[in-house]
């Protein structure tokens, strides 16, 4: 009768090292900015190019227009709006997404994860966070539409669809784009937070 030999168990990642993790973080929050600040003017464009395409998925007929005016602003215009009554309004774009810097930072600084692994999961966090963006451009657009236009926005959504982009917008602009980097961030290392089996 043969015996059946047991595999070995895989064996678990070290615990994290707040007292490495923690200056490493700060130490890389330099080189994250200078490499966000590079790439702003292309994502900006990307974005506002990706935005308009979004918005005007939720539309019939699609009508928004999305132009970037300088590096970092992008005007919301309607067709079906008169000439005289000028554009929409405007946003930020880069204000959409400066967390990455944090995103960079707290990824590229953990201890004891080999390089090639860390540059892995921040490639999957920084798609997962381009989703996200195009969203938060979704939500300012509806929300200038929605809240923005006076009488016009009040004949063309409701009270429910103007508290619906206004609280989206505030949300997304507020404490989820600050929360997003650590909730990434806790998806992919919070077990090395918890103490090793003995």
């Amino acid at each position: 009768m043969s015996r059946t030999r047991r595999k070995p168990p895989a064996p678990q990642p070290a615990p994290l090292d707040l007292r490495r993790f923690v200056p490493r973080l700060v130490l890389w929050l330099l080189p994250a900015a200078a490499v966000w600040a590079l790439l702003t003017p292309f994502y900006n464009r990307f974005l506002v190019t990706a935005g308009e395409n979004l918005v005007r998925l939720t539309e019939r007929p699609p009508v928004t227009r999305l132009a970037q005016t300088r590096t970092h602003y992008a005007v919301v215009a309607r067709s079906d709006f008169h000439s005289s009554r000028g554009n929409a309004g405007s946003l930020r774009v880069t204000d959409v997404h400066f967390p990455l810097i944090l995103l960079g930072a707290f990824f590229l600084a953990v201890p004891g994860v080999p390089w090639r692994r860390r540059l892995e999961n921040l490639g999957w966090a920084v798609l997962l966070s381009i989703f996200f963006h195009l969203i938060s451009v979704l939500f300012w657009v509806k929300f200038i539409y929605a809240t923005q236009l006076g009488e016009w926005s009040a004949a063309h959504y409701g009270p429910w669809s103007r508290n619906f982009w206004g609280l989206g917008k505030h949300l997304l602009d507020l404490p989820f784009k600050f929360a997003w980097p650590l909730a990434l961030w806790c998806a992919f290392y919070l077990r090395l937070l918890q103490p090793a089996p003995r």
